[in-house]
């Protein structure tokens, strides 16, 4: 295990960690100094009363545990987060450094500017497959309850994580596919009620007279009568727009007055507009 301590003086912050082994200087530092890596905090070693001392610079920087100590964590952040840890652990393979040499304590990884900043510790003995399976039990401890997405893949990733030798890529992978997939079904379902409610207008016209103007007559109209779904003697105000969806009451109002102005013209079919007079309208000339 390793010693961690914070230090701030005037306008500097630094974290201090040591490991109790002998320092030795090898290619990983000078790696990491000549090929900088987004996600990965600066550091220098030290060789200190017969121990290592890794120094980083924390300026500006907030942990995640100070972070989640005032508010859930949401679906959002977890994911921008192991996204990134992967694309790290991605280069520094590229440049033949040990993953496993990341700590993946809340502790210790740190945000600034909406990106993630992990530390790296030469020499260090430790597994990561079993850090970031305690990591999730972290996700599981801090999450928003209200954020089921976030539920959904903080459960995910600490189940998965429970097997020995997983791949973290795949999981994600098919966490996305699988996101992918109750997005698509999200949207048809919210298109299927678009075309309910669509349907629902329809009927409510449908139950009424469609007025449609005829081009070929210019100031004239015909009416469109749907002899199924409307009984003009029918007065309960009652009509069912498809099986399976609530009936529409109608409460006098317009569609009051549009169903006597339909009874008035059912006889004929054409008329001009001054035949078309709803029942407001006669209230209104006879004053």
């Amino acid at each position: 295990m390793f010693q961690a301590q914070f230090e701030s003086k005037l306008n500097q912050s630094n974290l201090h960690i040591y490991l109790d082994k002998l320092y030795e200087e090898d290619y990983q530092i000078p790696m990491l100094q000549k090929n900088p890596i987004v996600g990965i905090l600066p550091v220098r070693g030290a060789a200190l009363d017969g121990k290592s001392k890794y120094t980083y610079q924390t300026k500006g920087f907030q942990t995640m545990a100070v972070i989640y100590e005032k508010k859930p964590i949401q679906q959002q952040e977890i994911q921008l987060l192991v996204m990134e840890l992967l694309q790290i652990i991605e280069k520094l393979e590229n440049y033949m450094l040990n993953p496993n040499c990341l700590i993946l304590d809340p502790e210790y990884i740190f945000l600034n500017e909406k990106q993630w900043y992990f530390c790296y510790l030469p020499g260090w003995n430790g597994k990561l497959s079993q850090s970031f399976h305690q990591l999730t039990e972290y996700f599981v401890r801090t999450l928003d309850y209200g954020d089921t997405n976030g539920i959904v893949l903080a459960y995910e990733l600490h189940k998965a994580t429970l097997q020995e030798n997983y791949n973290l890529g795949e999981i994600m992978k098919q966490y996305e596919a699988h996101e992918e997939e109750r997005k698509r079904t999200m949207e048809e379902w919210r298109e299927e009620q678009r075309q309910n409610r669509n349907r629902l207008m329809f009927g409510e016209k449908a139950e009424g007279v469609q007025m449609r103007i005829a081009e070929d007559y210019g100031n004239v109209f015909r009416l469109m009568e749907e002899e199924e779904q409307y009984d003009p003697e029918d007065t309960k105000g009652y009509y069912e727009v498809e099986e399976g969806m609530q009936a529409i009451r109608e409460e006098g109002g317009t569609w009051k007055s549009w169903r006597k102005a339909a009874k008035r013209l059912k006889r004929n079919r054409w008329g001009s507009w001054n035949d078309f007079i709803l029942e407001g309208d006669e209230d209104s000339d006879s004053m």
